[in-house]
């Protein structure tokens, strides 16, 4: 004799959020007007946090501008004659490969502050970024290899691009004075420095405030330093708070320090390398960049060294 199947039960409704409840991230619907405004006000006291933090910040690198500078200065080094890098240019200033222009619009880029920022409190300055090869430029610029596909989608598709929307233009140099990121020996005088610095008491108020575990860490060491300066999210602080990013900072003393460029590993392609260019700081020395493969007889811009004045 076959058992009868037990009527099954209608399905439990969603139990409405009490007022003031966050909902969980499989709920994101479910919200109400007190949490609206809590979010806003938890926005709104991380924006200040990340002000005092970074103002509170600002001061202490100007009371230690001369050491900061000194500690870079004293690890400039001469770089190795570099064949074959790669720039990827806007098809627009495809006639000026090597224009610094699209460095200084926006936010900038990892080592420069650009005019998207409040230029009376950050000002701009220049920087050529530069990769070991195409596939590193690639990714850096775009985010995904070369040979992307998802679903069926290129990676041009995948980036809002069409292929020819930019062109790639192959490089070769030599600098007189860097500062290589990739190596921590170098960054360790200017570590040694940061361990001066001190979290302000605004800054663990409003930690305690957002109830947060503890106030934001600072930077002691060299292996930190260099997690900041390659960290693959760096424009977060430009995007969210109009700050500038700590590799960005680090710029700023950096081409202070007179130096010609930044060595960096990419933060994309594992064991590939990218250099961040100052050539307004190239002015009687020997240090050039120049375009190794053919331009276009309408080209301008296609060598710079210590005798270039426009660099747009």
């Amino acid at each position: 004799m076959a058992r009868r199947r037990r009527p099954s039960k209608p399905p439990t409704p969603p139990r409405p959020l009490p007022e003031g409840e966050l909902p969980s991230l499989a709920a994101l619907e479910q919200f109400s007007e007190a949490s609206i405004a809590q979010w806003l006000q938890a926005a709104e006291a991380l924006t200040a946090l990340q002000t005092q933090l970074f103002f509170g910040l600002e001061l202490s690198r100007q009371q230690h501008t001369a050491e900061l500078v000194e500690a870079i200065k004293v690890k400039l080094v001469p770089s190795q004659p570099f064949e074959g890098w790669a720039r990827i240019v806007e098809y627009r200033y495809c006639l000026e490969p090597l224009s610094v222009a699209g460095a200084i619009k926006g936010d900038g880029g990892r080592f420069n502050i650009g005019s998207g920022l409040d230029q009376a409190t950050f000002p701009s300055f220049p920087a050529l970024y530069i990769a070991e090869d195409y596939p590193t430029s690639f990714r850096e610029r775009f985010g995904m290899g070369v040979d992307t596909n998802t679903d069926g989608l290129s990676s041009t598709d995948l980036a809002l691009r069409v292929p020819t929307s930019f062109t790639h233009v192959a490089l070769r140099g030599q600098l007189e004075l860097i500062i290589d990121v990739a190596d921590t020996t170098a960054l360790q005088p200017f570590s040694a420095v940061l361990k001066q610095f001190a979290i302000p008491n605004i800054v663990r108020l409003l930690s305690r405030r957002l109830n947060l575990r503890a106030p934001p860490m600072l930077v002691r060491s060299a292996a930190g330093l260099q997690k900041q300066l390659i960290h693959p999210n760096w424009r977060m602080f430009s995007a969210q708070f109009d700050l500038p990013s700590n590799s960005q900072i680090f710029g700023r003393i950096a081409a202070a320090a007179g130096a010609h460029g930044i060595r960096y590993p990419s933060a994309r392609q594992s064991g590939k390398f990218c250099m961040a260019l100052f050539p307004q700081n190239w002015r009687s020395s020997s240090s050039f960049v120049e375009i190794s493969d053919g331009a276009p007889s309408e080209a301008r811009l296609t060598r710079m060294d210590g005798k270039t004045t426009a660099l747009w």
